[in-house]
Order: C-alpha cells, then structure tokens, then sequence
C-alpha cells in the first residue's frame, strides 16, 4: 500500500538537531503505535552551522568549501601563466638596455 504525507512547519517548529522519537514498533510480529510519544523529541549529534551557513561564511572569508584535482590543476595553470609573463617583462626589459645601449 502506498502512502505519502506532506508536512509543513513554521520557524519556530523547527528544532536544529534533534528528531523525532520512533514511535512504530514491532511486539509479537505485530507492528505498534504509540501516539503518546508522537510529539516527542531527542537530541542528536548535529555540526553547529548549517550547509547554508558554512558556505555564507567561506565564501566572507574567501576559502573553498571543497578541493578538487581540477581546481588546483586551474591553480597551477594560473602560476605557470604569471611566471611567463613576468620572464617575458624581465626579457623585454633586458632586451630594451640592450637596445638603449645600441642607440648611445
């Protein structure tokens, strides 16, 4: 038998690490409901922030959530991409004495 239920909760219903106590069991081979536990609530090991807050805060403090081989490969294109450009500038200007000197 299929069955599907929608909830919805409003701000203050919600409560950050904790669940709901079970309130099936199986007794004899029967399957038993306890309605007086229904609304009851136990605390779980939860981390303190949310997925939404931990990103909210690397992206502040500019810090990727995650590492990537593909990252750091972009990463060390990067460096090797400065590192010619700074060897072009120091040729160009050695090659701009030389021809400074030609010229005197």
């Amino acid at each position: 038998m299929t069955c599907q239920a929608r909830s919805s909760y409003i701000t203050s219903e919600i409560l950050w690490g904790y669940r709901f106590t079970p309130v099936l069991t199986l007794e004899d081979g029967f399957y038993e409901v306890d309605y007086n536990s229904f609304h009851e609530t136990y605390e779980t090991n939860t981390p303190v922030y949310s997925a939404k807050e931990l990103a909210e805060m690397a992206s502040r403090a500019e810090l990727p959530l995650t590492w990537s081989v593909s990252s750091k490969l972009d990463q060390h294109a990067e460096l090797e991409t400065e590192e010619e450009e700074k060897n072009q500038e120091d040729q160009n200007e050695r090659n701009g004495d030389v021809a400074n000197l030609e010229s005197e």
